[in-house]
Parts: C-alpha cells; sequence; structure tokens
C-alpha cells in the first residue's frame, strides 16, 4: 500500500518526531519505509548524514533543553585542528546549563557549565565559540595524552581565525583574542589544565599556517631554542631581492627552516621549493628541511634539534 502524503511543511530533516506529530504526521505514518530514524526520537525523509555536522544536527533535534556542541565537536564543527590524541569522533560532547538533568544518550558525552559558555551559530547548529571551547581543552588534560603541543596547534588556530580579513590590524585582532583566552581562563574557578593553558597562551601565534608547523614551534621552545621568527620574508641583504617566505627564520644567525608537508613532494612543487632554498643559501643564508619524520621520530628529533642549537649558539 503506498504511504500517505506528508504534509507540505514537513522538513526532509532531521526533525523530533515531536515536532512531525505536530505537523499532523501520525504515530503509524512515521513507521513507513520511507521515514529514517538517525537517532531515538528523531526523523527523516533524507538518508541520515554520517558527517560531523550531519549527526550533530541529529541529535540537537532530539535535544529538548537548551544546548550547544563543546570540546572535541566543537573543534570539528568551527573547523578548527582536532589533535589526534583526541582520538576518533564517535561520541559527540554536548553542553547544558549546570541546573539541567544529564544528557543520557548514546554516543553522547556530556558536559555541564553552558550559562558561563558563549556561543556561536555553525549550520544552524549551537557551538560553544573559540575562545571558551580552547580554554575547555583543560578539561581533556588530564584524562587524555593532550600535551602542550596540542594546545599551542589549536590556539595558534584560534588566533588566526581572529586574524583573518586585511592585512592590516592582523596583529592588533590576534592580540585582542589572545587577551581574550587569558580573561576568559581567569574568569574560571579552578578550572581543570590551567597550568597547561597559561604554559601555552604566551606561545600562540596567529602567523602559524599549519598544525604541524605549531608542533615544531612547541618542539624549538622546549629544546631551549631562541624563539624564531613565524612566516616572515627574508631579502638580499643590499635588498636587491626577495629570497623567498620562511616557515622558521633566525635573523642574527642567518638561519631559515621550511616545514615541509604532503604536498611538497609533488615534482613541481618541490623543484620550486629548491630555487627558493638555493637562492637564500647563496647569499649566505642556513636553510633546512623539515619533514613529519624530523618532528615524530625521537631519533630525527635529536639530530634535527642538535644541528639547530649548533647553527643557532651565541643567537638569542
Amino acid at each position: 500500500m503506498k504511504p500517505a502524503p506528508l504534509p507540505s511543511g514537513m522538513p526532509r530533516g532531521p526533525v523530533s518526531v515531536r515536532e512531525a506529530r505536530a505537523l499532523g504526521v501520525g504515530r503509524g505514518r512515521l513507521r513507513r519505509g520511507d521515514i529514517r530514524h538517525p537517532v531515538r526520537g528523531v526523523v527523516s525523509l533524507d538518508e541520515p548524514d554520517t558527517t560531523l555536522a550531519g549527526r550533530a544536527a541529529a541529535l540537537s533535534a532530539a535535544l529538548t533543553r537548551p544546548h550547544a556542541f563543546s570540546h572535541r565537536t566543537a573543534l570539528g564543527l568551527l573547523a578548527l585542528p582536532v589533535p589526534e590524541s583526541l582520538g576518533s569522533a564517535d561520541s559527540l560532547d554536548v553542553m547544558t546549563e549546570t541546573a539541567a538533568g544529564r544528557v543520557r544518550r548514546r554516543g553522547c558525552v556530556h558536559h555541564r557549565g553552558l550559562e558561563s559558555r558563549s556561543v556561536t551559530t555553525v549550520t544552524g547548529l549551537s557551538v560553544v565559540d573559540p575562545i571558551h571551547t580552547w580554554c575547555d581543552l583543560g578539561d581533556l588534560v588530564g584524562s587524555t595524552r593532550l600535551g602542550l603541543g596540542d594546545l599551542v596547534m589549536v590556539g595558534d588556530a584560534v588566533l588566526a581565525r581572529a586574524a583573518r580579513g586585511t592585512r592590516k590590524g592582523a596583529s592588533d585582532r590576534a592580540e585582542a583574542s589572545r587577551a581574550a583566552l587569558a580573561a576568559v581562563l581567569s574568569s574560571r574557578v579552578r578550572p581543570r589544565g590551567k597550568r597547561g593553558l597559561e604554559a601555552a597562551l604566551p606561545l600562540l601565534d596567529y602567523r602559524s599556517k599549519s598544525p604541524m608547523e605549531s608542533w615544531a614551534r612547541v618542539i624549538f621552545h622546549e629544546a631551549g631554542l631562541p624563539r624564531p621568527e613565524i612566516n616572515v620574508e627574508v631579502f638580499a641583504d643590499d635588498g636587491s631581492g626577495f629570497l623567498g617566505e620562511f616557515d622558521f627564520v633566525w635573523r642574527a644567525a642567518r638561519v631559515a627552516a621550511e616545514y615541509q608537508g604532503g604536498h611538497h613532494a609533488d615534482r613541481r612543487q618541490r623543484a620550486q621549493d629548491s630555487a627558493k632554498l638555493q637562492c637564500a643559501r647563496d647569499e649566505g643564508w642556513t636553510v633546512l628541511e623539515i619533514w613529519v619524520e624530523d618532528l615524530r621520530h625521537l631519533g630525527r628529533r635529536v639530530t634535527l634539534l642538535t644541528r639547530l642549537a649548533h647553527l643557532l649558539r651565541g643567537t638569542t
């Protein structure tokens, strides 16, 4: 038997069963085969969307109390880097007000404190804003392997997000964001992971262009190396020519380093990189190429740091 037509105002979903009933859809009609049930209490005319945003939208439709997505889920929805140490996104982090009851649903990790968070909207979903989300990462420091490099990686992206737009004023916007991070952190009473967040805060730099650049800077810092300039242009001493923009620059020692991500393995990109590095070397610069293995493998990391320490000896 052909299913009865649905009301014209019925969204394609996801929508709560309660809302569908209010539109005039009977319980029997909701059990027909053309209706999907992405989570308990929610129906959809479309196939369930398995992306993070799709799963969050389905769960949001099921929740009746004020809520926002937080922690790892917020990072994903805000397009901020998600540290590997946080694992997969099988569960969704949801935050409600402290006085509200606990959200007990499969695949949901509940957090309290929404009344003290600022919230933004992403594709129609309520999400804890980037400033508060970074501070919330302190909750995860003790229960995961989240470390200083992870906090700096995410914090760099938060500052870079604030600095977007015209280059003019980017530094001021980034510093305002850093001040906001510090203010939120200081406003919290006995926050978890505060020591790690406080250690990360002065290391943040909006000019970092990738998570691995952020990680490299933290490795340099922990090794006691001088702090480099980040993603700056280098010119010939006589001002006659542009040598290139380099990821890390120690100008006093005439040392630069480039993090070579996966796209640098392309033959054409490698040719461009080689010309750029050689141009700087012809002007008396020492330029090191850094690959992911140099950061992840202990032996190669020690070799890299030892070489940098030798080259930077006597600089501050």
